[in-house]
């Protein structure tokens, strides 16, 4: 980390609990990943994949712990934004575990989808270019690490990042060069179909959905009592879900201005 980036974060964040703001911090270690890239780029590794296999989970971790430390030498808060793998979790936990105010959120993305997206098909393995969002799209076996994160409450929020990018005229951008593709993937309309999978299989509770779409937001961002709650005096923002009904989470069928769907073609049941 640059000492000019350095300093002006620890300014950011002394001037954001003078305000009671909350710092939202992306924790990755940015200069030896623009090493990665450019030396993966010399090597003619342009193709989608390159995006998640030059941005290991290492340089998350050690951002991570970064924007914690700087945190608590300023004696705030901090948000960590779209967590993806163990070792950044683990650096939450041991700093929740010091009594230290950090929250952190992963995506649906994170919980569905991995690396393997981001190799596209045989025929065309730009098709990965839809799942390029930074932290990349990581092994499927880090799943199950996210999922106890949210029981175990050391992540408190499922967002998503959401960034609709299209294929045709923005991520096309990047065909011959991985580090062209505009980073991100439509997720906001999809975010609770897919999170009640998680309930339905058993690796969250029905409570704990409602907290980690809802309540544990609200609460967190200052809008708790307006936000967050079903009582007297609370917005009116009342979302009726049918646990059963079946819905495909295809691209006619969704909302979001991009031209494809992450999981095109995928029924879920909950709507």
């Amino acid at each position: 980390m640059e000492v000019g980036t350095v300093i002006t974060r620890i300014r950011a964040m002394l001037r954001a609990g003078e305000l009671d703001a909350l710092i939202c911090m992306h924790a990755e270690t940015g200069l030896p990943i623009d090493v990665l890239v450019e030396r993966a780029i010399a090597e003619g590794k342009t193709a989608p994949i390159y995006h998640a296999l030059t941005r290991p989970q290492v340089a998350e971790a050690t951002g991570t712990e970064r924007a914690i430390a700087l945190a608590e030498m300023a004696g705030v808060p901090v948000y960590i934004v779209h967590l993806s793998a163990q070792r950044a979790l683990e650096r939450v936990m041991e700093a929740r575990d010091r009594g230290l105010n950090v929250f952190a959120e992963t995506c649906p993305q994170y919980l569905f989808l991995s690396e393997d997206n981001l190799r596209g098909t045989k025929e065309d393995p730009f098709e990965g270019a839809k799942y390029v969002c930074t932290p990349p799209l990581r092994p499927a076996s880090y799943q199950e690490h996210l999922w106890r994160g949210l029981r175990n409450y050391d992540l408190q929020v499922v967002s998503t990042d959401h960034c609709p990018f299209c294929m045709k005229g923005q991520k096309e951008l990047g065909r011959n060069d991985f580090s062209k593709i505009p980073n991100g993937m439509p997720g906001i309309e999809t975010r609770l179909h897919l999170l009640w999978e998680g309930v339905r299989e058993g690796k969250i509770s029905m409570n704990r959905f409602v907290d980690i779409t809802s309540t544990a937001p609200a609460k967190i961002f200052g809008m708790y009592g307006k936000k967050g709650t079903l009582a007297v005096g609370a917005d009116a923002d009342v979302v009726v879900w049918d646990p059963n009904k079946k819905f495909e989470l295809s691209h006619k069928n969704l909302h979001m201005k991009a031209d494809y769907a992450p999981f095109e073609g995928k029924t879920v049941i909950g709507a």
